[in-house]
Order: C-alpha cells, then structure tokens, then sequence
C-alpha cells in the first residue's frame, strides 16, 4: 500500500499536467495493492508449506516401505527364476555338446568307412 506522500505526488503530476486522468488512476490503482504480504499471509503460507512437506515426508516414508515389502516377496521368486534359467542353459549347453559329439562320431565313423582297407 502507498503512502499518502506517493498519493500526493501523483495527483501533482495530474494537476501540472504531465500525466492525465487514465494515467493517475492506474497509477493510484498500483499504489494501492498490497505489495508485501502481510504477517498473517506470510504465517499462514509459512504453515501451509510447513504441513505440505510433512505430508511429502510421510508419503515417502510409505512409499519406502512399500518398496521393501514388494522387494522382500519379489526376491525369492527371482532367485528362482534366475536359477531355472540356468539350470535350462546348461541343459541346452549339455544338448549342444552331446549333438556334436555324436555328429564328430558320426564323421569319424564314416571316414574310417571310406578308407580302404589293407590286405
């Protein structure tokens, strides 16, 4: 809010003619809003903030606790599936090795097959 000196300035300006009417009426309206909360709005928003990082605060610390929990039931059930996909990888690695000796017994088989024989 403005002083009454602010005020008295702008009506000289009208009265000597540098500004007119509109301008001293918006003048007069910007001199008149508040431009500063006051004690009370400054408390209030102050407890409002106050309040608002409180609820922030709790909310993370269940938002943690959910986590732990869902952690704590996920982890057995990953442990597992991770071990079952081993255990499938060495199977199939196991497969992999039993086919290739098979074909190189194969081939060996063969080659001794086609090799002519000595009398």
């Amino acid at each position: 809010m403005a002083n009454s000196n602010e005020k008295m300035r702008v009506l000289d300006l009208l009265e000597s003619g540098k500004i007119n009417t509109t301008e001293a009426t918006q003048l007069l309206e910007v001199l008149n809003t508040p431009r500063f909360m006051t004690k009370e709005t400054r408390d209030n928003a102050e407890e409002k903030l106050r309040h608002f990082a409180k609820e922030c605060n709790k909310f993370a610390k269940e938002v943690g606790c959910k986590a732990k929990e869902m952690y704590k039931e996920a982890e057995p059930k990953i442990k597992k599936a991770s071990q079952t996909a081993l255990e499938k990888a060495a199977n199939a690695l196991d497969n992999l090795a039993c086919s290739i000796n098979e074909s190189l017994e194969k081939q060996d088989e063969a080659a001794t097959s086609d090799e002519p024989k000595e009398n």
